[in-house]
């Protein structure tokens, strides 16, 4: 079983379609085109409990959805909430497929923002993608990567085994179930399933799933009229304003943070590489941060990796506290040794561009007496 994978591929592509005048894809505009047809899924018991929370894509402007199957398998109560908030608690079940975990929903709803599905022949390794999860139910995340295999499920531990999947770079919070993933043109390729245990994120191919809103048999769900989301503690509650932008703005949370914690998820690149390489950027004694050994203590947690088999190493930033990504990057490099620099310059830009404004005629920083202030043993 062949595993189709990119390497150097990405960044020949990127200059290739620069030197042709190629303009780059609007992330902004990407977003909200997706979230537009992104829908959360509450199920729970018969007693009004929210026992799971997953993201579904509208793919017909008659109201059919794409979702998770393990996130209204077995509930005894389904709701739908839309973008633009509005409720419904009448879910039917038009088909499922148990081994690529995905179900085909309906609601009575109509012209609805929906994605246009798009086969796998029409994308390729080192082709950029967009993914739009929830993993709270407050707040949509989008992040940016690369489609760097198209490979069998088999290959990837905990996601299966019998079909197709799509592996890409962009970060994806463990707790986030289900969620859509677009090309540069906002055409929908595939539908998050994982990593639900596996590995690494990926993607059912939509192609794959098509057929389902005919596969039947259809079932009524439960009524999900008693589901509601839980409020966060009294003591926790935003307030209007610039507060309640602090808890869910990634730029806010970042400059609100004062302690970050480094963690590799490979050998390749080291704790100490990576600590060593944020704090020689020049930017890194304006930012204000410590980076700190104890997880619990940190606010900002730097995730690094790389996609096995290839020369994509990656990062992830997220909120420690609440597991919210903030961003995440990838860099194409030879070694890890080049790749940790290259990626430190990245999330230093992140940071600066939240917590730096540079005064006029700004004086020089005295010089550090080492590279983080508390040091690792």
């Amino acid at each position: 079983m062949k595993v189709v994978v990119v390497a150097a591929f990405s960044a020949l592509a990127l200059c290739a379609a620069a030197q042709e005048g190629i303009p780059a894809p609007d992330s902004k505009a990407i977003y909200e085109h997706t979230q537009a047809a992104c829908v959360l899924i509450l199920s729970g018991d018969s007693a009004g409990h929210v026992t799971s929370i997953a993201t579904g894509v509208v793919i017909s402007r008659d109201g059919v959805i794409l979702a998770p199957l393990h996130a209204v398998k077995g509930a005894a109560a389904v709701q739908i909430r839309l973008a633009n908030g509005e409720v419904f608690d009448q879910v039917m079940l038009l088909g499922s497929d148990e081994r690529r975990d995905v179900a085909a929903l309906k609601i009575s709803a109509g012209a609805l923002p929906a994605l246009i599905p798009e086969s796998t022949a029409g994308v390729a390794p080192g082709d950029p993608i967009y993914a739009v999860t929830n993993s709270s139910g407050l707040t949509w995340v989008t992040t940016e990567g690369i489609l760097f295999a198209i490979s069998p499920a088999d290959e990837i531990p905990g996601a299966g085994s019998g079909f197709n999947v799509m592996r890409f770079t962009a970060a994806i919070a463990p707790s986030a179930s289900g969620g859509a993933l677009v090309d540069h043109n906002s055409a929908l390729i595939g539908i998050i399933t994982g990593p639900k245990g596996a590995a690494s994120p990926f993607a059912v191919p939509v192609g794959s799933v098509l057929g389902l809103p005919e596969a039947g048999p259809r079932i009524a769900l439960g009524s999900g009229a008693s589901l509601q989301l839980i409020a966060p503690p009294a003591e926790t509650v935003p307030q209007p304003g610039a507060t309640a932008a602090a808890n869910t703005d990634p730029k806010q949370i970042i400059k609100n943070a004062k302690t970050v914690y480094v963690h590799s998820k490979t050998m390749f690149i080291t704790v100490e590489a990576m600590d060593l390489a944020l704090t020689q950027q020049k930017e890194w004694p304006d930012l204000g941060l410590t980076i700190v050994q104890d997880p619990s203590a940190a606010d900002l947690l730097i995730e690094v990796s790389r996609v096995k088999f290839t020369n994509v190493h990656s990062f992830v930033l997220s909120d420690k506290k609440t597991s919210i990504v903030l961003n995440s990057g990838n860099e194409i490099a030879v070694n890890g040794a080049i790749a940790s620099r290259s990626l430190a310059k990245d999330i230093v830009t992140i940071l600066s561009a939240a917590r730096v404004t540079a005064p006029a005629n700004k004086p020089a920083n005295p010089a550090l007496p080492g590279p983080y202030s508390v040091p690792r043993k």
